[in-house]
């Protein structure tokens, strides 16, 4: 996932001191993850639910508080997207928020949060009123599960055919699609 090879969005930086005014994890001020492999890179996820950033850390580490970071754009061919992310991430710092104007339509993405989440219930073993209730909500769901229509029956269906394809590797065409 944060192979530039993957996802062609994600920012190579390493740190490069400690710096008072620099950026700080701990006041990043939306969901983050800071993973650690194999190898002595951090990786980092920051995001608000339908919005994400991605920097890979190759040397120092973003848990001793503010640092200053030194990034990595390399070709001119590859540089739109991480040139991208680094936009965002500044404007990220700037409001503290994620910058919807540097974000496609969110359309999609919710969709694609719904169909995972359908595809987690289905999972538990839930029926598809029950997924139905879960994702679309459970007051439409009484109102209109029973009505003329199957309609949210076909909702819940193309969800799950959705969560299905993503799962089995459609997630990668995900990464494609301007985020």
């Amino acid at each position: 996932m944060f192979d530039a090879a993957v996802d062609s969005s994600v920012l190579a930086c390493e740190v490069v001191e400690a710096d008072m005014e620099g950026f700080d994890l701990c006041r990043a001020g939306c969901f983050s993850a800071l993973l650690r492999g194999d190898d002595p890179r951090e990786h980092l996820v920051l995001g608000d639910g339908l919005r994400r950033l991605r920097l890979d850390i190759a040397g120092g580490s973003l848990l001793g508080g503010p640092v200053r970071l030194r990034f990595r754009l390399e070709g001119l061919r590859a540089i739109e997207a991480p040139l991208l992310t680094l936009r965002r991430l500044v404007a990220f710092d700037r409001l503290g928020r994620m910058p919807q104007g540097l974000f496609p339509a969110q359309r999609p993405v919710r969709r694609w949060i719904a169909a995972l989440r359908a595809f987690d219930a289905h999972r538990a073993g839930a029926s598809q009123r029950e997924v139905a209730e879960t994702v679309i909500g459970a007051g439409r769901v009484r109102s209109d599960w029973n009505a003329g229509s199957d309609y949210l029956r076909s909702q819940v269906r193309r969800l799950l055919r959705g969560s299905e394809r993503m799962t089995r590797g459609g997630w990668r065409s995900l990464l494609s699609k301007g985020e």
